[in-house]
């Protein structure tokens, strides 16, 4: 089954939701202008959904996601159909695809003084629910907070309720590929020891896999080496600190990992077409 991928941040929004029952018979409205993600949880009966020409079943305690501005309807029911709707909105990409797919925030994140990267949600485009009790309750809890009688409470309280029943929900039939997981762990190496030393040979050896797995993987997860995406992100950091300190530029390149001054210098122009040194000044008008 097919897995919906969203770049995170900007944050997925709650917009509302909803339990919904059929009587049999009773069909989905025909629609093909929301802009919004529409995630339907089955809780009894079954629902006969189509997206865009391609007709799925969604059965008791199954879940399943419509994507923005497709054309959905359905058929009427053969049985009584009680379900739950909740809206989110994101402006972030997304992808609907075969197996998880890596996706960077378009959002820059500094990561000069506190650790923080993209991340990447996944959920599955149709799955059968393993703790279907657990996110029944947070569903209720979460249209409870939308009634007009508790709308003293904060969109942030929404937003919070919201994201922790997504959290639940991405881990609901996602056995993570093995290659994904690597290639997710090999990242993480990277964005940690950056400044270090860093080979094929040492990622083989940290991870006890083959150098070119870790590169196959890499490749299909994340479309680059795991060379080019140290590479890449030795030189974002980089232009932080050229921003945010007064290093010389000689220093900066140490602290990313590049013992070669002119190498660092002709990648940064080869990835931001500027010099180091012109890129300090352009952007803080001072020469280090």
């Amino acid at each position: 089954m097919e897995i919906v991928s969203i770049a995170v941040p900007p944050f997925p929004i709650f917009i509302e939701g909803n339990i919904t029952t059929y009587e049999k018979g009773t069909s989905h409205p025909d629609r093909s202008d929301l802009e919004y993600f529409d995630i339907i949880l089955v809780r009894k009966g079954r629902l006969c959904l189509t997206e865009d020409n391609k007709e799925f079943i969604i059965n008791k305690n199954e879940m399943f996601i419509l994507l923005p501005f497709k054309h959905h309807f359905s058929i009427p029911t053969e049985t009584d159909t009680e379900f739950y709707w909740l809206h989110f909105y994101t402006n972030s990409y997304y992808t609907e695809e075969s197996e998880p797919r890596k996706l960077e925030s378009t959002i820059p994140i500094p990561a000069l003084h506190f650790h923080n990267h993209s991340y990447t949600l996944h959920l599955q485009k149709q799955c059968r629910l393993v703790d279907y009790d657990e996110i029944y309750k947070k569903i209720d809890q979460l249209l409870a907070a939308t009634t007009k009688e508790n709308k003293d409470l904060s969109f942030w309280d929404i937003q919070i309720s919201f994201f922790s029943l997504i959290n639940l929900l991405e881990s609901q039939g996602m056995a993570k590929d093995s290659g994904y997981i690597i290639s997710e762990k090999v990242a993480q190496y990277i964005r940690d020891h950056y400044y270090q030393p860093i080979t094929s040979t040492i990622l083989a050896r940290e991870f006890n896999v083959h150098e070119n797995t870790i590169a196959k993987y890499m490749k299909k997860f994340y479309k680059v080496t795991a060379l080019e995406y140290l590479n890449t992100y030795r030189l974002e950091q980089a232009r932080i600190l050229l921003l945010k300190t007064d290093n010389p530029i000689q220093t900066v390149a140490e602290q990313c990992g590049f013992s070669f001054g002119p190498y660092f210098s002709s990648a940064f122009k080869k990835t931001y077409g500027i010099s180091p040194l012109n890129y300090r000044k352009k952007h803080m008008g001072r020469e280090k």
